[in-house]
């Protein structure tokens, strides 16, 4: 399943932005692809150089506290 809305903004994904270059694409662990808008990719640039999830279709898993070192 892709998501045609940018899962930050909510900007809808167009057939003319889908021909373009402009939108992000981030692959998902289940094969899916979400699609985030050029405002949004310029935005959470740093991430997506660091090879870190920009957004999810889905809520994010509940965080696992840390333990601190002994």
């Amino acid at each position: 399943m892709e998501t045609h809305t940018c899962p930050l903004c909510s900007l809808p994904q167009t057939p003319a932005d889908a021909a373009g270059l402009t939108w992000s694409s981030q692959h998902e662990p289940d094969g899916s692809t979400t699609w985030i808008c050029p405002t949004c990719t310029r935005a959470q640039l740093w991430r997506i150089e660091a090879m870190l999830a920009v957004a999810s279709p889905t809520a994010p898993i509940a965080p696992v506290p840390l333990r601190r070192a002994a």
